[in-house]
């Protein structure tokens, strides 16, 4: 099952998980929407991991970074691999994972923060590639999940997110 992601405007009907996202001087940013379904829920969603998806997550500050429209960069570029090995290297957030549009693009990656934590998020690995939106989301979307067992960064399916589970995608 794919997982799938999207920063939508109004409170989408269907969706596995959402919830409010306000910008940091407190204006109404739209809804996270996560789904839990192989076709794209709605245009502009990205697949991720979807160990990230919990309608049971408590609040948090997220750092979104986006691709800008019409910028295809790959996955395997260097700079994708360097943010991957920061991720590695540092005291773990409570989640991370890229997106994707396709299995050999990176289209974005969300850092999910709590507690002391949202303090190191304006240094997230992945808002060097690309200008981040740090937004606030309210209970019901994101859960935590551990990081993978390092030191390898590969995907093990190049149609899935990382750090996406195991060799054969769990």
């Amino acid at each position: 099952m794919s997982a799938w992601l999207a920063l939508v405007e109004s409170e989408p009907a269907g969706a596995t998980a959402a919830a409010r996202a306000t910008a940091a001087d407190g204006a109404p940013a739209g809804w996270l929407a996560g789904w839990l379904r192989e076709d794209e829920p709605t245009p502009g969603a990205l697949r991720a991991d979807p160990r990230v998806l919990d309608p049971g997550g408590a609040p948090a500050l997220v750092s979104l970074v986006l691709a800008p429209p019409g910028v295809r960069l790959l996955f395997d570029d260097l700079a994708v691999q360097q943010a991957r090995r920061h991720v590695l290297a540092r005291p773990p957030f409570d989640a991370v994972t890229t997106l994707l549009r396709d299995a050999s693009h990176f289209a974005g990656a969300i850092t999910v923060a709590r507690g002391l934590d949202e303090r190191r998020l304006g240094d997230a690995p992945f808002a060097r590639l690309f200008p981040a939106r740090v937004l606030r989301v309210e209970a019901g979307v994101l859960g935590r999940v551990m990081p993978p067992v390092g030191p390898a960064i590969e995907r093990y399916g190049s149609a899935r997110p990382w750090p996406s589970g195991g060799f054969f995608g769990g």
